[in-house]
């Protein structure tokens, strides 16, 4: 109910107030969102800095930043060698660990509301409890397991509902440092992978054991922050690579957000919101938020430009969040904490989220469509209105929704329902049609039979067969029965020509260009809104001129009997099962859902595979070759192929550097002259 009524008063507020509420703010950057196309786009402004949190106290280089489930602020200062205890307002409260720190880089507070600190140059974690007393000090295991050469610099402490530590350590490829309340060492936690390549399978394939044990193996980066969320779930982040550089871990250690979430190599700080939603913090101030499933919602903050605004940063080392979404970043260059709070258009989405998270698709519709209401290209918010269309059987609605987003799956589902409802009203009518037609059919035969209704229509259609230009099109038909023998047509007897061969041609074009625009959303590539005519004509047609010319080439000089223009005629006519099926199988694709995708996976492959099969015997029988002779002839073309590219590109670039010389020299001499 809470959130039901702060989301109707953010509703109202945006309804009286949206100028105020979103872009209109005067902040000192601009805030990103993606967009239904998976661009990233402007949008409204998300958080505005407000204030700095603790102007009055003595704070000196902020490492970090916690806030406890009662909204007081934990701050790891290494400049005054302490951690300060704040309320929420900014009074100072509690120091802890004057005289006993020496680096205090990450601090975290846990359930009992004990304290512990990650000591950079003391090497250890340090346990304190609420007022300020130490209990415990945690320095390096001794357990042989851990490792002798194994480094233990504590840079940042996270603590499980159990009392174990989850430590972040200088170089500690082996994963997260994890150890018990009383000091036991309980192993690493969550090791990083490395992004596999080719020369890494390749590598695993070919090498035994024992080969791989004194090969350098590719140490994975260690972790640079951690957080933990209510549910005990740990996220990581990572500087220095793009793969996997935001995890969010199960109990297992296993990553269950995408691996490609983001793209970023320098991020420092991660933290979890009440809504399951977390941030991330960059090294160049910029502060990414994303919902509990990794789906970006908003990007904000930047570098200082020398201005010393509110919202911009000179050195950000830590961020964390209240039980109201206000967000606290620390400073280290500047000595300060800025506080951001989230703007009405922040808690509508923020609304939308939280219900959308708990399955609450239906309620969570009203926020979505006030979102969508101040900025319709929002990607997330289409897709939660989808889900509420879909719980709603408003399928029509969803269909559209989802298709804005290109979300397959909800797609599908949604057809599938308004493809049952037709079914159900219209199917007995579709098989009284089917019926009534072969009922149609057979009494015309029996009546033909007695009469001879079709005599003159059956001539007429003899006189059309007999034209040369249709019978060789219609001749296309027989490659699919007796590819051999139709072959020997082509190449003896002439049967097709250069103009037929042509149209036949163009078709393959016109058809490949319908398969591009009416494929059914659910099977399609890309956005038909999207395709380029001249790109699809070089696309489909480079690569045949590239074979026709390739094999002729090659075959001139491996005793080929075949002319350029019996290859010419003979390729488009080894297209046969592709000319002749892909208009039903692009229908077809518009009446499947997600469930009957290897129907339409099949058609293509078996018409793929049946052209293949017909142009490989387009070689053999064209140049009379062997079977042998046909596969050394067909490998010879394709790399001919790869070479005439490559030269082309050699060319290119070549001539481009001419260009640029003369250009250059033409304007050195305007400007001397």
């Amino acid at each position: 109910m809470k959130q039901i009524f702060i989301g109707l008063l953010c509703v109202w507020l945006l309804i009286l107030f949206p100028a105020q509420s979103s872009a209109a703010l005067s902040v000192p950057y601009k805030t990103e969102t993606v967009s239904s196309e998976g661009d990233i786009i402007e949008t409204q402004t998300a958080y505005i800095p407000v204030s700095l949190f603790g102007s009055n106290s003595e704070i000196v280089n902020p490492e970090d930043v916690y806030i406890d489930e009662n909204n007081n602020v934990y701050v790891a200062d290494s400049g005054t060698k302490k951690v300060t205890k704040f309320d929420e307002n900014g009074k100072k409260l509690l120091e802890v660990g004057a005289g006993q720190l020496a680096q205090p880089t990450g601090v975290y507070v846990d359930h009992n509301q004990e304290i512990y600190v990650a000591d950079y140059k003391n090497e250890k974690v340090f346990r304190y409890s609420q007022e300020g007393e130490m209990i415990q000090e945690y320095g390096r295991p001794d357990s042989p397991l851990f490792g002798t050469r194994s480094p233990f610099k504590p840079q940042k402490v996270t603590v499980d509902k159990r009392g174990n530590l989850y430590i972040i350590g200088e170089g500690s490829n082996n994963g997260i440092i994890q150890i018990g309340q009383d000091g036991t060492f309980l192993g690493f936690f969550g090791v990083n992978r490395t992004q596999s390549s080719l020369m890494s399978v390749v590598q695993e394939a070919l090498t035994t054991e024992g080969q791989k044990s004194r090969m350098f193996l590719k140490v994975p980066p260690a972790p640079t922050n951690i957080a933990i969320d209510e549910k005990g779930l740990v996220f990581t982040v990572t500087a220095g690579t793009k793969f996997e550089v935001i995890r969010k871990l199960n109990i297992a250690g296993s990553n269950i957000l995408p691996s490609d979430i983001s793209d970023t190599t320098n991020l420092r700080d991660i933290t979890v919101g009440p809504l399951g939603n977390f941030f991330v913090l960059e090294n160049n101030g910029r502060i990414y938020e994303y919902d509990s499933y990794g789906n970006l919602l908003f990007i904000f903050g930047g570098k200082d430009d020398g201005t010393n605004r509110l919202g911009l940063f000179k050195d950000p080392t830590g961020i964390s969040v209240d039980n109201l979404g206000r967000l606290l970043v620390t400073d280290r260059e500047r000595g300060t904490i800025q506080m951001l709070e989230p703007t009405a258009f922040a808690e509508m989405m923020h609304g939308g989220i939280s219900l959308y998270a708990e399955g609450l698709y239906v309620e969570s519709g009203k926020y979505w469509s006030e979102v969508l209401r101040l900025n319709s290209s929002i990607g997330l918010a289409h897709f939660a209105m989808g889900e509420a269309y879909y719980k709603q059987q408003q399928y029509e609605e969803a269909l559209e929704s989802f298709k804005i987003v290109n979300s397959k799956e909800g797609y599908s589902n949604s057809f599938w329902e308004i493809r049952n409802i037709w079914m159900q009203e219209h199917l007995s009518k579709v098989f009284a049609v089917i019926i009534g037609l072969f009922a149609i059919r057979a009494s015309v035969l029996y009546v033909d039979k007695k009469k001879g209704i079709l005599k003159e229509p059956r001539k007429r259609w003899k006189r059309i067969k007999a034209k040369t230009l249709v019978s060789e099109l219609l001749f296309l038909v027989n490659f699919l029965k007796k590819p051999v023998d139709s072959f020997y047509y082509v190449k003896r007897v002439r049967k097709v020509s250069l103009v037929s061969a042509t149209i036949l041609y163009l078709v393959l074009f016109l058809e490949y260009l319908i398969m591009k625009y009416f494929t059914g959303f659910i099977f399609r590539g890309s956005n038909a809104d999207q395709i380029n005519f001249a790109f699809e004509l070089v696309t489909l047609f480079l690569p045949i001129l590239l074979f026709i010319v390739s094999n002729y080439l090659v075959s001139t000089i491996s005793d080929g009997e075949g002319r350029f223009r019996d290859i010419y005629i003979g390729t488009i006519y080894s297209l046969a099962p592709y000319l002749m099926f892909i208009i039903p199988v692009t229908i077809l694709s518009n009446a499947l859902t997600l469930n009957e995708a290897f129907l339409y996976t099949f058609s293509m492959q078996v018409m793929i595979g049946w052209s293949l099969v017909i142009l490989f015997i387009m070689v053999k029988e064209i140049h009379a070759y062997e079977f042998f002779e046909t596969v050394r002839n067909i490998l010879i073309t394709i790399f001919c192929m790869i070479i005439i590219v490559l030269v082309c590109f050699i060319i290119y670039v070549l001539m481009d550097q001419v260009v640029d010389f003369v250009t250059a020299i033409i304007q050195e001499v305007i400007l001397r002259v």
